[in-house]
């Protein structure tokens, strides 16, 4: 309780607590008046008369008022305005709600999580630009130590590039190629093909020290786009002479001389502007 409502609670037991009292002095004067307050009711004799004239002497306990606790003081209750409490719980519900994404979900590892890899032996290729291509591979553990086996085990993983344009690729007629060592199974990589308008396929495979190469899996086929402007023309689309005269006449054909005259202003503005200067009449 704070000092104003111990000196309010002193008042009330009709206490005289001085002006400037501390806190702790007020605390005293309650608890030695609530001892006094609770010390043994003194009982008070009755006298009665028996049926057979003694006198009976019994003791009642004079009753007492219930002396209030400090502790059992009730507490201050703020109440707020009918109304009040509405606008301020839309507020925070308002509040909360700019961060809520929905009732959470257990996370339990399954289909959803996408697997390290898919067991297969796979590989492809796309295109970023005109001069580089992203290719992402795998393959399987089984499938290297097996060909290892007869194949060498000395030999290295590499990713080798062809170059096919132009082609029907069958594996031996690329026009060029290069290798690149990886290692990892499963990876991807960016290829500087250096290239622009050429056709590319890839092979993931195993490569011995003599050079001989073994493909694993091969890639699907891309085309990268040129780097420049094309060099394909518009056409541009012309009358012969013949349809020209029949659209916009000659003598005997169908166009009227109002169309001619405007045909006529036509080319010679084309020829010069009507401000440049004025042109003299021929006599």
């Amino acid at each position: 309780m704070i000092v104003s409502e111990l000196k309010a609670l002193a008042k009330k037991m009709k206490l005289d607590v001085p002006l400037g009292a501390k806190k702790a002095d007020i605390v005293e004067a309650l608890s030695a008046a609530l001892k006094r307050n609770n010390k043994p009711a003194k009982t008070a004799a009755v006298k009665k008369t028996s049926s057979t004239g003694k006198t009976i002497v019994r003791k009642r306990a004079a009753a007492k008022k219930p002396a209030q606790s400090p502790a059992a003081a009730p507490a201050r209750e703020w109440k707020m305005p009918p109304g009040a409490e509405e606008p301020l719980m839309a507020q925070e519900r308002v509040s909360e709600a700019k961060y809520y994404t929905g009732p959470a979900k257990e996370h339990r590892p399954g289909h959803e999580d996408l697997p390290y890899g898919y067991g297969e032996e796979k590989i492809a290729l796309m295109v970023r630009d005109p001069y580089l291509v992203h290719a992402y591979w795998e393959v399987t553990p089984a499938r290297i130590e097996r060909e290892k086996a007869w194949f060498g085990w000395n030999s290295k993983l590499v990713v080798r590039i062809y170059d096919v344009t132009g082609i029907q690729f069958d594996g031996r007629n690329a026009l060029g190629y290069f290798d690149q060592e990886v290692f990892e199974r499963l990876g991807s990589w960016y290829f500087d093909v250096g290239r622009p308008s050429h056709s590319f396929i890839a092979d993931v495979g195993l490569l011995s020290p003599e050079g001989k190469f073994l493909t694993l899996a091969r890639s699907n086929h891309i085309l990268m786009p040129r780097d420049g402007v094309s060099d394909v023309l518009d056409e541009e689309w012309m009358l012969v002479d013949e349809e020209f005269w029949k659209l916009y006449g000659f003598p005997g054909g169908p166009s009227s001389p109002q169309i001619q005259e405007m045909i006529k202003r036509r080319r010679m503005q084309q020829i010069t502007s009507p401000g440049t200067f004025a042109r003299a009449k021929r006599k």
